[in-house]
């Protein structure tokens, strides 16, 4: 039972410091660079006609629980597996560009409310929220499961 736990718990640090490594050594940077190029049609869509040297993209780390996540979890299959990583990485991609699209508009004279912290903080809660929101849509299955188990042990 106990190497049942460990097991994954270990994985999961070990991924966890090694893609956070990666991240540090280059891939934000990286990100940032891909993001400003692509995001830009989106953001101007969406009325940011500059992309903010912003608090938000603090928060592009998320890609890094989202494949930590996908990546050791027990039991998910494997096409479950990349399949949610696939569409997982655009849809993060996606909350990346909402929130820096909410953060600039916040600071402009459109803003829905006076204060611009009561329409950022939401948008920042709601984006640290989405990589494991979507883990637990595409490990649904496994989670239920694991639910059902536990459930059905006698106390």
């Amino acid at each position: 039972m106990r190497g049942r736990i460990l097991r994954p718990l270990l994985e999961a640090l070990l991924l966890s410091l090694l893609l956070t490594g990666l991240w540090l050594a280059g891939g934000r940077s990286a990100y940032e660079a891909f993001f400003a190029a692509s995001a830009r049609p989106l953001l101007h869509a969406l009325g940011v006609h500059a992309i903010p040297d912003s608090p938000a993209r603090q928060r592009f780390v998320s890609f890094v629980p989202f494949l930590v996540l996908m990546l050791v979890t027990p039991g998910l299959a494997w096409r479950r597996r990349l399949g949610g990583i696939l569409l997982g990485i655009p849809l993060l991609f996606l909350g990346h560009v909402l929130l820096v699209a909410v953060e600039a508009l916040s600071h402009t004279p459109r803003r829905p409310t006076p204060d611009s912290f009561s329409t950022v903080l939401p948008a920042a809660l709601f984006a640290d929220a989405l990589p494991f929101l979507l883990w637990a849509f595409f490990a649904a299955d496994v989670l239920a499961g694991l639910l059902r188990r536990r459930a059905a042990r006698p106390r």
